[in-house]
């Protein structure tokens, strides 16, 4: 239970969903911990859970999608841990709105948020990660970036985004020892998928399309999609850069 004894790794989105779940699976495993939210409520919860799994953290509340919090963020993980081994860029977002419908202010905040952050970050860490010869950064990409459905165009784009970016950045760093790779979860038991459930009236409409697209036939928990990210971030991934690797049930599989 210490596959990443010693190891810092930083975690956006970590007040909820995947990323509070990962958070939880990563303190088991022996990581110091940075957690990053702009939801102060949610991020101190999560603080809460990993320090009760006896790990060392120390949470950043801001926007991702700014500058002046991935400066924040490096700054708070080296001045307190001194080193970043890992990051889990893992905060997005997923607005519903055809494209005739969906503000010029929407779809900036979608790529911003989805895609900007991720670029920021990996541009803070990376110097830190070539002076050290190693780094495993994982991008939240999603079954969607390759699937999608009417009404998501922003963040079908967002997601396509965040594969080319990670397979670029595999490319461009590899011989350094620094891996890139995208997880693609498919349908997760997440707030964000609650809140489709809402807007479709209720878990009883919803399952039925997790079911019909989903071959699983369920949502994963989040522990499960955690472990995905625990396998990349962990030594046991050292040959592993460039991947998108689908947690998604079959959905990429069927037709």
């Amino acid at each position: 239970m210490s596959r990443l004894k010693d190891k810092v790794a930083i975690l956006t989105g970590a007040a909820s969903g995947i990323g509070q779940g990962t958070a939880e699976l990563f303190a088991e495993h022996g990581a110091r911990l940075v957690l990053v939210d702009r939801d102060e409520a949610g991020l101190a919860e999560t603080s809460a859970r990993v320090k009760r799994a006896g790990a060392a953290v120390v949470a950043v509340c801001g926007d991702v999608s700014q500058s002046t919090t991935i400066q924040r963020v490096v700054t708070t993980a080296l001045e307190t841990f001194a080193q970043i081994d890992v990051v889990f860029n893992n905060a997005g977002i997923m607005p519903y709105g055809d494209l005739q419908q969906v503000s010029e202010e929407t779809w900036d905040e979608v790529q911003a948020v989805n895609v900007k952050a991720m670029f920021l970050m990996c541009k803070a860490v990376i110097p830190h990660m070539l002076q050290r010869g190693v780094g495993s950064i994982i991008n939240t990409s999603s079954v969607m970036a390759t699937l999608t459905e009417p009404g998501y165009e922003a963040y079908t784009t967002s997601k396509a985004g965040v594969i080319g970016l990670t397979k670029a950045l595999a490319v461009s760093y590899a011989e350094q020892g620094i891996r890139v790779n995208a997880l693609c979860p498919g349908w997760v038991e997440t707030p964000m998928n609650l809140k489709v459930a809402e807007d479709l009236g209720g878990m009883d409409k919803l399952y039925p399309i997790v079911k019909r697209q989903q071959p699983l036939g369920r949502m994963a928990s989040t522990r499960e999609v955690a472990y995905a990210v625990l396998f990349l971030a962990s030594d046991e991934s050292t040959a592993v850069t460039g991947s998108a690797l689908y947690v998604d049930g079959a959905t990429t599989a069927s037709i």
